[in-house]
């Protein structure tokens, strides 16, 4: 049986609706920050000043993007790069002082956002983030093309 509209499509698009609303609360309570680096501030707010390094590690997104989106946004002056307190030669990313005020508005919208989710994940009884990150781990342990070529075995021969 095929499915249609497939799962990759139907997850795309749930993924791009919420980026959307996201942004949209964002722009209604003047919120500068692109939606893609509200992960930056809940790290830095959680953690402290961190490097790229360290970010990419607590958010799951690789060094390179990191640190394209941390360049605009010292650019922007939401971020500030720093030397490291523990180490001199590195470099670590704080919230910039006149962005303290926006980071901590950020900061309670998103907890405020965890009990939205929590309404929605009962609405739809199925906690769909626990459920998403029991998906992942399944898949880094073992692929959709191994999976595929278990399952249906003479497509390992193409």
């Amino acid at each position: 049986m095929i499915r249609s509209p497939q799962f990759g499509a139907i997850l795309l698009r749930a993924s791009e609706l919420i980026a959307t609303q996201g942004q949209e609360v964002f722009e209604a309570l003047n919120i500068s920050l692109p939606a893609n680096r509200i992960s930056l501030v809940l790290a830095i707010h959680t953690q402290g000043p961190l490097s790229s390094t360290e970010l990419a590690s607590h958010i799951g997104l690789s060094r390179q993007l990191i640190e394209s989106r941390l360049k605009q946004s010292v650019a922007d002056g939401f971020f500030v790069s720093v030397p490291d307190k523990r180490d001199s030669r590195k470099r670590v990313y704080d919230i910039a002082p006149k962005a303290k005020a926006e980071a901590a508005q950020i900061v309670t919208i998103m907890q405020e956002f965890e009990d939205v989710y929590d309404a929605l994940w009962e609405e739809i009884e199925v906690n769909l983030e626990a459920s998403l990150k029991t998906m992942e781990q399944a898949l880094k342990k073992q692929s959709l093309l191994t999976r595929l070529n278990e399952q249906f075995p003479y497509h390992s021969n193409s």
